[in-house]
């Protein structure tokens, strides 16, 4: 798997079979080889990548099996791209036991060419009690142990564990640490029947924090609309589909925030391919086999509508917002995305430090969003380790250092006095005014009384309830002339902290520092010392640009291998020109990297050679095989100014 585009653990990635190169995230249109509603061909107008089909079936059936065998999988669905089989699982599954081994099964798919091969895994309910879950988690690892996998071939070793957590987590670490390179995760339809979304929140995302990233995550039976965007932002990767026909013979169609009866509809959406061939009366009226194939053509172009959304959203960087927004549409997906909520914790390793988008707030929900979250981690270390008289300016939650600024500066400046400004229905640092998403950031302006009072009583449990003021209440330090404090200084450390780490912010902007602020806009722009530039801070997030000079001051700061990345040698000789880093060249690095953060690139002898941004974050790196891990911008032998990034 090859990483394009990246949105905390939503990914649009090239995935390269025999056949032809998938671009995910997709769905995988199902294919009965013995009624064939939509050939695949149509399906690739409609935009489908790749198609699924089922190997037991054909097996099972003299001419589909004698015809498979002499001609090939792609000949008989006749499809020229990649093919992935199942094994029959849910069929062993729904009609009993199957008549055919593992090894058998899996040979099978080998001699009709298929793309992706499936295991025989064993299927596990929602109630099934704990001990049978995890023998059949153990029987499905061994059943791919058991498969030696061949040069170029793709196996999927399918993630079992029923409702149980560490059995979700056990069977993803299992399966990672084999050959297989394709991990489904299976035992999921009876919860997406049941529109029990919520459990399956913890089952895709314990999947997918357990697994090798370098391999794609697949939700079996996970093809509905309505459910592809939490899917994508929790890691999934790959869906396959049958509910575009199966609803189509029932007469319900398919839309991205639901399913619809044709019979209770009162014209087709512009959207749809059907749209201007038929009137709702005429499909009511026509033989059943040309309304199935006429509502199969809808419901796979609302699928693929919908993948097409997610990939922009991906490519904009605001997923989350749009799964936020369209999570309200449903009560089921709205209990789903409380549960990403409560599972914040998991997601905050791989949020990046910042996005394209503006920060959209909505209500109190939003300050459960990872980026918030990491955001008050920061806070409550930074209060933690500054205690000392506290006062709450009385702003507004947007800007919030640009009222009476030069009261704010000259207050700050003459007395060492924590200053917080009221943001998003919680305090943050006067010193992050400007990084994202304080500044960056499109809210409501809906304040929740209990969730502000609970941390301002966190501010005071951490401070002290007599050192904590409103400015009003403030003492009066008009006495007080001389200043014991530079503003810039300490906002550009804070920031380096939050950036970086912990006091990373004074050993990166020694007392020396000179600052330079922009003519035309005041802001901090260039940062300085003996006349080499440290660092530039980025007008449109508020975070910094390093240069090499601030990169080996760091280096010096922090034990190895923070916040950084080492490479071969002969890799760093390419990097120290100003060349990218490539995964398979990184020998050790930075487990705490945050995705979008710059990154220090060093040698074997720990020689600065380059700094850039990763794109992913120190949890992915060891995992990804191709690629680019670090864009850099700045190398020993390539020396540009950061103040043109």
């Amino acid at each position: 798997m090859e990483l394009v585009h990246r949105d905390g653990l939503a990914r649009i990635g090239k995935f390269k079979t025999k056949h032809g190169v998938i671009e995910t995230p997709t769905v995988l249109p199902v294919i009965n080889p013995n009624k064939i509603t939509i050939t695949p061909e149509e399906m690739k107008s409609l935009g489908a990548q790749g198609i699924i089909t089922n190997s037991y079936i054909i097996r099972r059936t003299d001419a589909l099996r004698e015809k498979a065998l002499k001609d090939g999988v792609h000949s008989l669905v006749s499809f020229d791209g990649p093919i992935m089989t199942d094994s029959g699982t849910f069929q062993s599954y729904v009609y009993g036991d199957m008549e055919y081994d593992n090894r058998g099964i899996v040979d099978f798919q080998r001699k009709i060419g298929s793309d992706i091969i499936t295991i025989l895994d064993i299927f596990s309910k929602p109630d099934d009690t704990y001990g049978m879950a995890r023998d059949a988690v153990d029987e499905t690892y061994s059943r791919m142990r058991e498969i030696e996998v061949g040069d170029g071939e793709i196996i999927a070793g399918p993630v079992q564990g029923s409702v149980y957590q560490d059995l979700r987590e056990k069977a993803a670490r299992l399966m990672s640490s084999s050959d297989a390179g394709y991990l489904p995760v299976g035992g999921v339809v009876p919860l997406l029947e049941s529109y029990q979304y919520d459990k399956l929140v913890d089952i895709v995302l314990t999947a997918r924090m357990n697994s090798d990233f370098s391999k794609p995550i697949h939700l079996f039976g996970g093809g509905h609309p309505m459910f592809l965007a939490i899917s994508v932002l929790l890691g999934v990767d790959f869906f396959d589909s049958a509910s575009y026909v199966k609803y189509a013979r029932d007469g319900r169609m398919l839309y991205p925030d639901g399913t619809r009866d044709l019979v209770k509809l009162r014209t087709l959406p512009r959207w749809s391919p059907i749209y201007g061939k038929y009137t709702v009366k005429e499909l009511l009226d026509a033989e059943s086999e040309e309304r199935t194939a006429a509502l199969s053509r809808h419901n796979l172009a609302a699928i693929f509508m919908e993948i097409n959304e997610i990939k922009e959203r991906i490519f904009q960087n605001n997923l989350w917002q749009y799964v936020e927004s369209r999570a309200r549409s449903h009560p089921y997906l709205y209990r789903a995305f409380r549960r990403i909520l409560e599972r914040n914790g998991d997601l905050v390793g791989f949020e990046p430090l910042y996005r394209k988008a503006s920060f959209h707030y909505y209500d109190s929900y939003s300050n459960s969003h990872p980026t918030l979250k990491r955001l008050s981690e920061f806070t409550e270390r930074f209060l933690t380790e500054n205690r000392k008289e506290t006062v709450i300016l009385p702003f507004g939650s947007r800007n919030p250092g640009k009222r009476d600024y030069g009261i704010i500066r000259d207050i700050y400046e003459k007395y060492d006095m924590n200053l917080l400004v009221p943001w998003c229905n919680t305090y943050v640092p006067i010193e992050l005014e400007d990084t994202y998403p304080i500044e960056q950031i499109i809210s409501s302006d809906i304040t929740d009384e209990r969730l502000h009072r609970n941390e301002l009583l966190k501010v005071e449990k951490i401070i002290g309830k007599g050192w904590v003021f409103e400015k009003k209440e403030m003492k009066d330090h008009s006495d007080i002339t001389e200043k014991s404090r530079n503003f810039n200084l300490e906002k550009i450390r804070a920031v380096a902290d939050l950036q970086f780490g912990h006091s990373v912010g004074k050993a990166l902007f020694p007392d020396g520092c000179r600052i330079i602020t922009s003519r035309a806009t005041g802001r901090l722009r260039n940062i300085l010392l003996n006349d080499q530039i440290l660092a530039t801070m980025r007008a449109q997030d508020g975070f910094f640009t390093l240069t090499v000079a601030g990169a080996e001051r760091i280096r010096d700061a922090v034990e190895y291998p923070g916040l950084r990345v080492s490479v071969t040698d002969d890799s760093a000789e390419y990097n120290s020109k100003g060349f990218n880093v490539f995964f398979k060249f990184i020998t050790e690095y930075d487990r705490g990297i945050v995705a979008s953060n710059e990154t220090i690139v060093v040698d074997s002898k720990d020689n600065v050679v380059a700094v850039g941004r990763a794109s992913v974050s120190g949890r992915e790196i060891g995992d990804y095989r191709s690629g680019v891990a670090v864009k850099t911008h700045h190398s020993i032998k390539s020396i540009k100014d950061p103040s043109e990034e």
